[in-house]
């Protein structure tokens, strides 16, 4: 059985270790800029990369989650096939707009 509020404290933990990636790659700008010097340059790119990915991942899980627990109901509960096919449609339209 799929659990939304597990899932849901697995997101916020996501969310939670973005944010801490996002706070040191904000000291570390703060930290250049006022000490006027630059350590390795290619340290904020990795971090920018690292936050990317993070919240690519959490993209992909958000969907996963979506898609599991709350499209399924969606569709099961569609009046005809034509509802449920609109639901599904919707879905993936959202999926193309956000890939891009």
């Amino acid at each position: 059985m799929y659990d939304c509020k597990v899932e849901n404290k697995r997101l916020i933990n996501r969310i939670n270790r973005i944010e801490g990636q996002i706070k040191a790659l904000k000291s570390k700008l703060i930290e250049e800029f006022e000490c006027n010097k630059t350590n390795d340059p290619y340290e904020i790119i990795r971090q920018l990369s690292a936050i990317k990915g993070a919240v690519n991942g959490m993209m992909n899980t958000y969907i996963d989650h979506y898609a599991k627990e709350h499209l399924v109901k969606e569709i099961r509960q569609a009046s005809d096939n034509n509802s449920a096919s609109a639901y599904m449609d919707i879905f993936l339209d959202t999926l193309k707009t956000f890939s891009k």
